[in-house]
This record gives C-alpha cells, sequence and structure tokens, in this order.
C-alpha cells in the first residue's frame, strides 16, 4: 500500500509533463513491478498460463535488471505502424494470432493459418520467458524474451534482433523490418513484442 500511495504522489508531480502514452507506459510497468515484488514474480507465472489474442506491437525498454518502460511516445508512434507492417504480412494481427499456454508448460502460438507447438519456461525473478518451438520446416530455435502483466493483459517482449529473425524465418520482407531497425538503433535495450489479451 505504502508503494502504490508513493507512485501516486510521484505521478500527481509530473504528470504536468507525461504525454498521455508515457504516462500510460508507466503505469503498466510500475504496476507490473509492485505486483511482482509483493509475489516474488509468482504473479505473472500464475496468470500467463490461459488463452491469449494479439492487439497491438509490444515496445519498451529494458535496463540492467528490469522492465523500464516509458519509451517516448514519438518513438512509439514511429515504431508501431512500421512494425504492425512487418507483423500483418505473416499473419500476426487482431483476429489470426494468438497464444495459449498450459499449466504443464506446453504452449501453442496460432499464426495466421500457421500453428506452432513447443514447450516453455517462466523465470519468476526476472520474468524471463524462454520458449522452445518444435517445428521441422521451420527453423525457430528458442526464443528468449520478458513477460509482464499490464493494464489490459500480458505483453510478451525480445530482443529487438532474435525477433527481426523470428518474423524472417515466418516470411517477413527484409525491406518491412529496415525502417524499425533505424530507429531501434537509436535506443539501447529496446525489446519489441506482442501485447496480448485474454
Amino acid at each position: 500500500m505504502k508503494k502504490i500511495l508513493i507512485l501516486a504522489v510521484a505521478l500527481v508531480g509530473f504528470s504536468t509533463s507525461l504525454s498521455a502514452q508515457t504516462l500510460t507506459n508507466f503505469l503498466k510497468n510500475a504496476a507490473t513491478t509492485i505486483i511482482d515484488e509483493v509475489t516474488d514474480g509468482k504473479a505473472t507465472e500464475a496468470l500467463i498460463v490461459g488463452d491469449w489474442n494479439y492487439s497491438d506491437p509490444a515496445i519498451t525498454l529494458k535496463s540492467e535488471d528490469t522492465l523500464a518502460g516509458a519509451l517516448g511516445t514519438l518513438a512509439t508512434q514511429t515504431i508501431e505502424p512500421k512494425l504492425q507492417k512487418a507483423y500483418d504480412f505473416v499473419g500476426i494481427k487482431t483476429g489470426s494470432c494468438s497464444y495459449s499456454f498450459k499449466a504443464d508448460n506446453t504452449f501453442t502460438m496460432v499464426v495466421g493459418k500457421r500453428t506452432l507447438t513447443g514447450t516453455y519456461t517462466y523465470t519468476a525473478e526476472d520474468n524471463k520467458l524462454v520458449m522452445e518451438f518444435n517445428t521441422t520446416l521451420l527453423k525457430l530455435g528458442t526464443m528468449t524474451g520478458y513477460t509482464f502483466i499490464t493494464a489490459d493483459g500480458l505483453d510478451i517482449v525480445h530482443d529487438c534482433q532474435r525477433l527481426f529473425d523470428f518474423l524472417k524465418a515466418l516470411g517477413t520482407k527484409v525491406s518491412l523490418l529496415s525502417g524499425v531497425s533505424k530507429v531501434v538503433e537509436n535506443y539501447d535495450g529496446m525489446m519489441i513484442g506482442f501485447s496480448l489479451k485474454k
């Protein structure tokens, strides 16, 4: 409760200088940090189990030990449309992309007409999610990322280059990623991925 009160006071003091998007990102990540500190990361571990539908690209910044969020609004507005074009090309869009995480550590990811399966491990201490794909035709291998609770769902974000490799393996044109790559180069620790909703 004390942490929430401190957060509220801080928000009142800085709200006049924050844009709506920046404030939203800040609240998302602050809520995640508080929830995971109180539960030692177990809340996210429990909540990840279930069926999730893709809604939007997820973009955040990662410091040495935590997801920092609060990427500038201009950068977000620049990257999201470019990233969504690359996603659209392989079927990562609302209504045609979903995740299903089971309690037995198996998962299914539907991307357009493809159904991908595999196993996952989640480390509560650092919100790390490791997904091992069981694919033979597509060389998807292992995807390591970070998962955290948001105000309206769950975000899964990955290292930019690894996500680019994943998208290229699914068939995204390299030219669709060039615009994103140029913006990403200006931000150390940028992580990109998927915002999901139940």
